[in-house]
């Protein structure tokens, strides 16, 4: 890596320090915004001119959380757009954490507390890269977009939904989003390689599954209970289509993946002594390259006709507030500006070469793994809706979601220095 463009032994303190910074401010939708505030004041310290996004949603109070985002470069050159959002999930069950979820405790190689790696750490890449690249160019040839969204970690992407709607994005290069890309390819495809197999920091992302959520109704027929027989019971009948979907994959061909189906939600019965005559379940369908909505409901409707079922059928499709709203697979390559980055990742040591001086046995080249990942976010929105190419790229870590969140320290400062890195060289 060119040292001329690394992080400096001083700079490489700032990932860690804003890191804990963002991590010790609340930014779940149960909190306020006061982590915008916070990077709204940051980005204004360092000279650089933030503008704030409304997301107005007539169907989902989300309070007053805005986007923040920023450009720098005089537009000549490649365009690139570097997305974080600034939400976290709810840290539950504190009594049940190693460390408070706000300390931001830093111990053995890890920082803990809620959204370290999911996405603080991220959102501090994002951000420290800018920086940095404005630092060190008197003139930056091209464009570099910063944009610190709100909503991914909400029920439907209401800020990248909103960014997309304003802005044009369809002569930019690539998108750049810093999610933890360790934790989300988990045993998922490897384009590189064509199998499945365990990731390892560094790992891009160049291609994810969709998504789609039903809600299907069962309409019955009531009866005693104790004469069953001329009833329908819904109950009985949503019992069998979720045993079928749950042991159901569509696995067509490795390069599309598989398409899960996951029960969400059941809703029914009667606590009388009576034959429940209504049930509704939620369904979570996974979609590979090559599905849409309506093939997945013909396949729901010819698993129903094969397990004859006696209730009548009702099958939705659980709408978001926006129809653009849709996490719809996708796969980014042959792109120039992906094959760079994917040359210079190859120049970053991971921990396992440091520790050991030779490769982790049984582990592949991370250098030159492209992986699918079966998550969806607004990774999709960006690929599919602004036809942009789009990588996923940040710093590992575990227990995203859960209590004892955290990240590693050195993914995170070689993260930075990766991107900072490329940028220096397209820029």
């Amino acid at each position: 890596m060119n040292k001329q463009t690394c992080l400096t032994r001083e700079e490489e303190q700032e990932p860690i320090t804003l890191t804990k910074e963002l991590i010790k401010i609340p930014s779940s939708v149960k909190e306020g915004k006061a982590t915008y505030t916070y990077v709204d004041h940051y980005l204004r310290e360092k000279k650089v001119e933030v503008q704030h996004q409304t997301i107005p949603s007539s169907s989902i109070n989300y309070y007053d959380f805005p986007n923040l985002y920023a450009k720098i470069g005089n537009g000549k050159g490649p365009k690139i757009m570097l997305n974080s959002h600034l939400d976290t999930v709810s840290a539950e069950w504190p009594e049940r954490w190693c460390h408070p979820p706000f300390s931001a405790i830093e111990e053995n190689g890890k920082i803990y507390g809620r959204g370290a790696a999911d996405m603080k750490a991220g959102c501090t890449v994002a951000i420290l890269s800018l920086l940095a690249v404005q630092k060190r160019k008197k003139e930056i040839n091209g464009e570099l977009f910063l944009s610190c969204v709100f909503g991914e970690e909400a029920p439907f992407s209401l800020g990248t939904n909103m960014l997309l709607r304003e802005f044009d994005l369809s002569d930019y290069q690539l998108v750049i989003i810093l999610k933890p890309s360790p934790l989300l390819t988990l045993n998922d495809y490897c384009c590189f390689h064509r199998r499945v197999h365990k990731s390892r920091f560094p790992v891009a992302i160049v291609g994810a599954e969709g998504r789609v959520v039903f809600e299907i109704e069962f309409h019955g027929k009531a009866a005693h209970a104790s004469h069953p027989t001329p009833g329908v019971n819904a109950l009985h009948d949503a019992a069998q289509l979720i045993t079928e979907l749950a042991r159901f994959n569509v696995y067509s061909n490795i390069t599309r993946g598989r398409g899960d189906y996951v029960i969400l939600n059941i809703d029914g019965g009667d606590p009388t002594f009576t034959v429940p005559d209504y049930c509704q379940i939620l369904v979570n369908r996974q979609m590979v390259l090559g599905e849409n909505v309506k093939s997945v409901i013909r396949e729901i409707k010819k698993i129903i006709r094969e397990l004859r079922l006696k209730s009548k059928i009702t099958i939705y499709q659980r709408q978001s507030p926006d129809p653009a709203l849709e996490y719809r697979p996708y796969v980014s390559k042959n792109n120039p500006y992906i094959d760079l980055f994917m040359e210079k990742i190859a120049t970053i040591d991971p921990p396992e070469k440091i520790e050991n001086g030779k490769k982790h046995p049984g582990l592949f080249d991370s250098s030159t793994c492209r992986f699918i990942t079966w998550s969806v976010g607004d990774f999709n929105l960006f690929a599919t809706r602004a036809k942009i190419p789009t990588i996923v790229f940040g710093p590992g870590g575990g227990n995203i979601h859960a209590c004892n969140e955290f990240v590693y320290t050195y993914d995170l400062i070689a993260t930075t220095n990766h991107l900072v890195n490329f940028l220096m060289e397209i820029l």
